[in-house]
């Protein structure tokens, strides 16, 4: 492995960073029903608004898996070696 293709902890802190951030846009529509759903309640959030909350929670684990994450690598990576 060549030293192009090692990351430093700070460029692998802002590719996570980077990869939250993706994904909060990405499931903007479902934390919005969520957020809706949970405004005004206290206790009974946990039920009125558990199918709310399985959807955020489905769509945000689908933009931030390994998968993702060696996706946004690999490009970046790709991205330094042009520079």
């Amino acid at each position: 492995m060549s030293d192009m293709n090692i990351l430093t902890r700070g460029e692998e802190e802002k590719l996570v960073q980077s990869l939250k951030t993706n994904a909060l846009k990405k499931c903007a529509p479902q934390i919005q029903e969520f957020v809706e759903c949970s405004s005004g309640r206290m206790i009974s959030v946990v039920w009125a608004c558990r199918s709310k909350l399985k959807l955020m929670n489905s769509c945000l684990k689908n933009f931030t898996t390994e998968e993702e994450r060696d996706k946004l690598k690999l490009k970046y990576i790709a991205s330094r070696k042009n520079q």
